[in-house]
């Protein structure tokens, strides 16, 4: 594999409806040409590692898990809250 030095970096912001922040990184690792496309042009496999982090979280959501473990036993029977990102 091909050593190239990184040309550039940004952080993704996420702003989410309950008030937290997230950062977002995606690092290209690797691409390769994969064939052509029926459509026309080249096909690629690309090689990508992503990473979310939380950048703030609102204190009434803190408040509202505190106390509880960081991973329940059993998953909720309704499953996982979905949250909408507005930016």
């Amino acid at each position: 594999m091909l050593s190239l030095p990184i040309s550039g970096e940004e952080v993704g912001l996420i702003k989410l409806a309950d008030g937290s922040e997230l950062k977002l990184r995606i690092l290209v690792v690797d691409v390769r040409e994969a064939g052509f496309s029926p459509f026309g042009g080249v096909n690629f496999d690309v090689k990508v590692i992503g990473g979310v982090s939380t950048r703030s979280v609102p204190e009434e959501l803190r408040k509202a898990v505190s106390g509880k473990p960081l991973m329940p036993l059993e998953p909720p029977p309704d499953g996982w809250e979905i949250v909408d990102i507005v930016e």
